[in-house]
């Protein structure tokens, strides 16, 4: 391929998609240092792009399909060689075919039609089964070098690392004491585990290590938390509704341990490096888990498992497999982890 001068990557939605993309900007950057990439987003999500030093520009996808006509014209004087869509859908699709780039590489699998709308149609190895691998294939299949660790690009801001150390200063939090930052929130009810298990999680992590207790949900999804805070016995930090998007990064890579349901923060926290227990109902850990080592994926085995429904006829069967004590047993390792760093005595099976 003829070095690009200007590159677009597609990937408009959502918070955890566009952290599994990250990691193709450091190969891009790498095997095409002059060129110039943008990114084309939603501007709800636009702030994990933020000072991205890889990046040229970020653009702004319109929240309404009429102003697409003078995306169409901006994308355009813009000159691209080279639009990568990494979305997959019609209108990410539609998006790369306005840019009238000669090269226009997308999935060969892309849903909703989006796969015509590309010079390049890229069929993944078998082998990368999970959203990040499937991203770092398609560079791989373009012949771009990717050798290496994978690597999440989140610039994190000095003021949003201040945040989070006057909420510790505030809450007095020991700089080594243990914190969990718990997420109870999804954007869909089906990838929900019970509210009031969270609380059970809480209660029993607080009572028997003393483990501060830190909950959060974006302003849409406080009543999730808010669920939570009603079976709670321990005292928890309630910050839903409360961070930006890299404050909660922030955050996240400051907490000991994060415990989620599949979502965006999930996510972002194993990009930060966090362990995290991510909890699975419908959808598949081998595609959309925490990515790297280090974590630990619960999912159970239901006669319905990997549906991905937004819906459920079975009453949430595969989520309410996981109990209580399976994400509890899931934290004993990073606990004792925790304690052999600083020192101390290591929590006994029986302490949890």
């Amino acid at each position: 391929m003829i070095p690009p001068r200007r590159i677009l990557i597609i990937k408009p939605s959502s918070f955890g998609d566009i952290v599994h993309a990250l990691p193709v900007l450091k190969p891009l950057k790498r095997h095409w240092p002059h060129a110039l990439i943008d990114w084309l987003v939603k501007e709800e999500w636009a702030e994990l792009l933020i000072d991205q030093p890889a990046l040229n520009e970020v653009l702004l996808l319109p929240k309404k399909f009429s102003a697409w006509r003078s995306m169409q014209t901006s994308l355009r004087e813009r000159g691209y060689d080279l639009v990568i869509d990494l979305q997959g859908l019609l209108r990410s699709g539609v998006a790369a075919l306005l840019t009238q780039a000669q090269a226009r590489v997308g999935f060969a699998d892309g849903r909703e039609g989006s796969r015509w709308c590309y010079t390049e149609r890229i069929h993944c190895s078998a082998a990368a089964i999970h959203a990040v691998d499937r991203s770092i294939d398609l560079l791989r299949q373009l012949g771009i070098p990717v050798d290496g660790p994978v690597t999440f690009p989140l610039t994190v801001p000095a003021a949003a690392e201040r945040w989070v150390e006057d909420i510790w200063r505030r809450e007095q939090i020991a700089e080594r004491e243990c914190t969990v930052v718990l997420h109870p929130a999804a954007r869909g009810e089906t990838k929900r585990w019970p509210a009031e298990r969270f609380a059970q999680v809480a209660n029993q992590l607080s009572s028997s290590i003393g483990a501060r207790i830190v909950l959060v949900a974006a302003k849409e999804q406080i009543g999730h938390v808010d669920e939570v805070l009603r079976h709670l016995r321990a005292g928890a930090i309630n910050l839903a509704g409360a961070s930006s998007l890299l404050e909660l990064a922030a955050l996240v890579k400051k907490a000991s341990l994060v415990i989620s349901n599949d979502s965006g923060p999930m996510h972002l926290a194993a990009a930060v490096g966090t362990p995290v227990i991510g909890l699975f109902g419908p959808t598949d850990p081998r595609r959309v888990g925490p990515y790297g080592a280090g974590h630990v994926a619960l999912k159970k085995q239901f006669d319905c498992s990997g549906c991905s429904r937004r819906a459920c006829a079975r009453d949430h069967g595969c989520l309410k497999l996981i109990t209580v004590d399976d994400v509890l047993a899931a934290c004993l390792p990073f606990l004792r982890s925790l304690r052999r760093q600083d020192q101390r005595t290591e929590p006994s099976p029986g302490a949890l």
